[in-house]
């Protein structure tokens, strides 16, 4: 071996071994570092969290003692519980107690069966005693009748009881202080009967009895009996998160405190607050990536019962992908569906985590675990508790990404040292390696341009002619990548645009060749409208005026049209053509049509309350097969034929305001709606039919 090989030799052990020295040093420098880092941003953010929620939970604390020791809450009380006593001994009129019977079997049972899980019974449910029936049906059912579907209006205009004196001088109070400390629901229950006497947002548990009523098993109920028999003025009770049937399975919780006349105990005081306000917190309203919890961070609240208490981050950003997901993971599939139907997690999904563990021991800390999604995380947990109510607050990641700085720095420093290696053994190759660089550069930027990347940019620094046509075909590329953007976005405005003209199956159709989009459905439901009355507040208002009005009714009709799945297929005047199944399959078209139909008719309300006008809307519904396609060639719309349309346009056109569908329809709808009728209607060339008017 020659002296030039052997110094070869030496200047690479020593540049080998320095290189693999100070490469080592860094790394495991750099990983301790970065290590520290990650594990204190969750610990923080979990520490952030706790904090943030004992103040707040201590800020209800204060809220709901101060509140209960009132003179409001002593003076309401005594009245609520006498009137309420009052009520024992009167006795709804037969329809009356008719009406509040149907209200359960009709609205509240079906309703609730759409959000819980098993099949709920009207008799569990619907009051018994004289004082629950009073209430529930003056205050809830008669209200909603008059015209309110979902909740009530707080004072009943039906209500001449004494109760409904003591009602009018508290209420008012009692809204105040709910607006102002964005409670939900105040209730008053007496501690002698356990009676619900007071609710402020009357849903089905006002009145009801918290012994054995009905939701005497729920944590409001539990608490409420613990409360009973202290004898501390200032006490307080938290009723945890659950699904709250009052609300639908809505998860909800309650602070409770006694209410003092004296040394006397004479009530018990209830405010309940959503969950809303705690993910607020949790999710940093709903924005993690900026609260530095990256892709896969979040931070949740689990329950005693080991079920979230507060919204997933990964149901939020992608629900169907997530509920897939579940069903999938082992979790039960009861759980599931009852995700699926709650469209949430709350008090549903199970946490059973070694960290969820550690803090409900009281303990605070970080470790890697797997979480609920099956995925490994560095989780940082802890506890926070309220009067003797522990949960536990999460913070978590993707150990993934949690630890890809550190990768990336391995990855980084493993480079610079191989390179660095090859440089004292390769110089001579690399110094033509270099000079080659800018060319090979440039035809990678070529070939990938060529490819359709017009996002390629080329790096050359150097400042001769290699680097002047970098900068040239860098030039070029970005003036191809703003070409293409136009034209994506001119194509992209095209689509959109044939999108509002025309049903998306007859764009995938005219998008294929078939410029007429002609097709034959086979069940589809059509709705034909005619606004009634038009004309004559075209006289009274005038011609410009109705015009706007009217456009402003199309677009009010378009947007519940999106809402509810259905297609516009036209306008002319004040006719509404619309479809449903025709570019989506939908089994309950019809449903989803007379609903969209009663929708019109709740616009059309609110049109006239606003302008003092008597309009009406006279809709005719018909299911069957039709024909569509496309009239015209540059200045074309979509039009459907057949006697499903006629006949249809027939049951609206020239009749007064009302809603009337064909027997076919009706047949589909069962009892999902009530009916009038028949009906005889004269269709020209056929003989004359049966329709029927929709009542409910």
């Amino acid at each position: 071996m020659s002296i030039q090989s052997k110094l070869i030799m030496l200047l690479l052990a020593v540049s080998l071994g320095s290189i693999a020295a100070i490469a080592w040093t860094g790394y495991t420098s750099a990983k301790a570092s970065l290590t520290k880092a990650v594990q204190e941003s969750l610990k923080g953010t979990r520490y952030a969290k706790t904090q943030t929620l004992q103040a707040m939970l201590g800020a209800l604390r204060e809220q709901v003692i101060s509140i209960s020791d009132s003179k409001l809450a002593q003076d309401s009380m005594r009245a609520f519980a006498t009137a309420y006593r009052e009520l024992n001994a009167t006795q709804l009129a037969p329809a009356e107690s008719v009406a509040l019977d149907r209200y359960y079997e009709e609205f509240y049972i079906p309703e609730l069966a759409k959000y819980v899980a098993g099949e709920p019974v009207a008799e569990q449910y619907t009051p018994r005693r004289m004082a629950e029936r009073y209430l529930q049906y003056h205050y809830i059912a008669s209200n909603r009748e008059s015209g309110n579907k979902g909740s009530t209006v707080a004072v009943s205009p039906t209500d001449r009881s004494n109760y409904a004196q003591v009602h009018a001088q508290f209420h008012e109070m009692f809204e105040r202080v709910a607006k102002i400390f964005q409670f939900q629901d105040i209730l008053l229950i007496d501690p002698e009967t356990m009676d619900i006497v007071y609710s402020y947002d009357k849903t089905t548990e006002f009145g009801t009895n918290l012994e054995n009523g009905p939701y005497s098993n729920t944590y409001l109920g539990l608490k409420a009996r613990e409360l009973r028999f202290e004898k501390d003025r200032d006490n307080y009770k938290l009723a945890d998160f659950e699904p709250y049937r009052p609300y639908f399975g809505k998860p909800m919780a309650f602070a409770l405190s006694p209410i003092f006349d004296g040394p006397d105990m004479i009530g018990i005081l209830a405010l309940q607050f959503p969950i809303d306000t705690f993910n607020k917190v949790l999710t940093g309203n709903f924005n993690w990536a900026e609260e530095g919890l990256g892709e896969t961070g979040e931070a949740y609240l689990v329950g005693p019962d080991r079920t979230m208490r507060s919204r997933s981050r990964f149901m939020y950003q992608d629900p169907k992908g997530f509920v897939q997901e579940m069903r999938t993971s082992g979790i039960s599939q009861r759980i599931v569906d009852n995700i699926e139907k709650q469209g949430s997690v709350l008090c549903l999904l199970p946490v059973n985590s070694a960290s969820v563990e550690e803090a409900f021991r009281g303990k605070t800390g970080i470790m890697e675990v797997t979480d609920y999604r099956g995925k490994k995380v560095l989780s940082a947990y802890g506890p926070i508790e309220l009067n003797s109510l522990r949960w536990a607050v999460i913070a978590e990641q993707d150990v993934s990404e949690a630890y890809a700085p550190i990768v990336s720095y391995g990855r980084r420093v493993l480079m610079i040292a191989s390179g660095t290696a090859l440089l004292a053994t390769l110089l001579a190759l690399l110094f033509a390696h270099w000079m080659t660089r800018p060319l090979r550069l440039l035809a990678d930027g070529a070939r990938r341009l060529g490819d359709g990347d017009t996002n390629v940019q080329v790096k050359i620094k150097s400042a001769d002619e290699f680097g002047l046509l970098g900068l040239i075909f860098n030039e070029m590329a970005e003036n191809i990548k703003l070409q293409k953007e136009k034209l994506e976005t001119q194509v992209r405005e095209n689509q959109e645009l044939l999108l509002n003209i025309l049903p998306a199956s007859a764009v995938a159709q005219r998008q294929e060749g078939d410029e007429r989009a002609s097709r034959e459905f086979a069940d589809v439901s059509v709705l034909f409208a005619e606004i009634v009355g038009m004309e004559e507040f075209s006289v009274k208002a005038g011609e410009s005026k109705a015009l706007s009005a009217l456009g402003d009714l199309v677009s009010a009709f378009d947007e519940a049209a999106e809402r509810s799945g259905i297609e516009k297929v036209k306008t002319i005047g004040g006719s509404y053509l619309a479809v449903c199944g025709l570019s989506v399959s939908r089994p309950d078209h019809a449903r989803r049509v007379i609903v969209f139909s009663q929708e019109m008719a709740r616009i059309i309300g609110i049109f006239n309350r606003e302008h003092g006008s008597d309009l009406g809307i006279a809709v005719g519904v018909n299911s069957g097969p039709v024909v569509g396609g496309v009239i015209g060639r540059r200045k074309f719309l979509y039009d459907l034929w057949g006697d499903t349309v006629t006949i249809a346009k027939k049951l609206a056109t020239g009749h007064e305001a009302a809603i009337r569908v064909t027997e076919p329809v009706r047949e589909r709808l069962g009892d999902q709606f009530q009916f009038d009728g028949p009906l005889r209607v004269n269709v020209e060339g056929r003989a004359p039919i049966e329709a029927w008017q929709v009542t409910g």
